[in-house]
């Protein structure tokens, strides 16, 4: 055996260079890595076997014979994007961008492949998505376009496309409209519509809104009037007289500073007149008292008193070039007033006086 060896190591020794050399060499046709996502299609050459449709092969590593070969496929969920020019119903041009999602079926993958191949996509998908697009857009004018609801469109294109494609294990998920573009003349046209469509709209909308607003003024009117009319009925003249009584006592009783003018008919003060007084609330068929003046008002002057003339020496009249006291005059107007005032204020059936002159209310 060793001498058999010695006599044959360069043949070995060229042979294993040889066969390392065709390993490294074939070594992708001999070793195929199925990733994820992805499934693997057999292909034999010799003995006529062919494609393999009964199995695919799964993710990971598969050792071949150099002479077969394996085709992979990505089976997860792809995105083709077309763009593509139809004509309208009209005959106008109409650009649109479509998105188609699909996928494949990974156990019927080498069926799709013997029958398509590897270009199933511009075999069959791009072909299908166009003519399912022209189909659909064409049967729509422009301006509805606008107005028909996209979802419509797409489901209406998905299904079209569906049936171009037949029975191969090809699965739409979604058909996606990107864009729609119309003519810039047609463009124009339409936005300008649904301008003047939308202003109607808001028109409509002010007019209605006029309209509740004058239903609600009216009802508030209406309201208020019935208000006043019950509170108008509820109120009589002992109970203004109470109230202002009350009124009166709280105003006494106050540590603020203040001036307290008396001198309505009651005795109240005469903010608190409930007779005559500008804040009265009347019935609109009660008749109008007549107002009563003050009693500053109604105290007449006392006219002043005839100065005797006195006369000089000479006979000269001295008491018509000697000016009258206009401090005296003022002062006796006051007090005058004052009298008056005084007399009125003893008749108050509210007030009463001391022995000593000293005014104070009745409890």
């Amino acid at each position: 055996m060793k001498k058999f060896l010695k006599r044959n190591l360069e043949f070995f020794i060229v042979f294993g260079l040889i066969s390392l050399f065709a390993v490294f060499y074939l070594w992708d046709s001999i070793i195929v890595t199925v990733y994820p996502g992805h499934t693997g299609v057999k292909f034999r050459r010799f003995f006529n076997k062919g494609t393999v449709i009964e199995k695919s092969f799964k993710e990971g590593v598969h050792f071949l014979l150099p002479w077969n070969k394996m085709y992979v496929y990505d089976v997860r969920i792809q995105k083709l994007k077309q763009e593509v020019e139809v004509l309208s119903q009209n005959g106008l041009t109409i650009k649109v961008v479509v998105s188609v999602r699909y996928y494949l079926l990974k156990n019927e993958v080498p069926l799709l492949h013997q029958k398509v191949g590897e270009d199933y996509r511009d075999k069959v998908i791009i072909p299908s998505t166009i003519s399912s697009v022209r189909e659909v857009i064409g049967k729509y004018l422009p301006e509805q376009l606008y107005t028909t609801a996209r979802h419509v469109i797409q489901d209406e294109i998905l299904v079209g496309t569906i049936e171009e494609t037949g029975r191969l294990p090809i699965i739409y998920s979604d058909m996606i409209i990107e864009l729609i573009k119309l003519p810039d003349m047609i463009n124009l046209a339409i936005e300008t519509k649904l301008k003047h469509q939308q202003e109607y709209l808001e028109y409509q909308y002010k007019l209605l809104k006029t309209t509740a607003e004058k239903e609600r003024l009216i009802i508030e009117a209406t309201g208020i009037r019935e208000y006043q009319q019950i509170i108008a009925q509820s109120l009589s003249e002992p109970l203004l007289k109470w109230q202002g009584i009350q009124a009166t006592k709280e105003i006494a009783t106050s540590t603020n500073s203040k001036i307290i003018v008396i001198g309505g008919k009651d005795g109240l003060p005469i903010i608190l007149n409930t007779e005559g007084s500008p804040g009265r609330v009347q019935t609109p068929d009660a008749p109008v008292p007549p107002k009563e003046p003050s009693p500053l008002q109604e105290a007449p002057l006392v006219p002043e008193p005839k100065k005797e003339p006195t006369f000089d020496p000479n006979g000269e009249n001295l008491s018509e070039s000697v000016p009258q006291d206009q401090e005296y005059t003022d002062a006796k107007k006051i007090w005058d007033a004052m009298e008056t005032f005084n007399k009125r204020l003893s008749q108050n059936p509210f007030v009463d006086r001391n022995p000593d002159g000293d005014i104070k209310q009745k409890e």
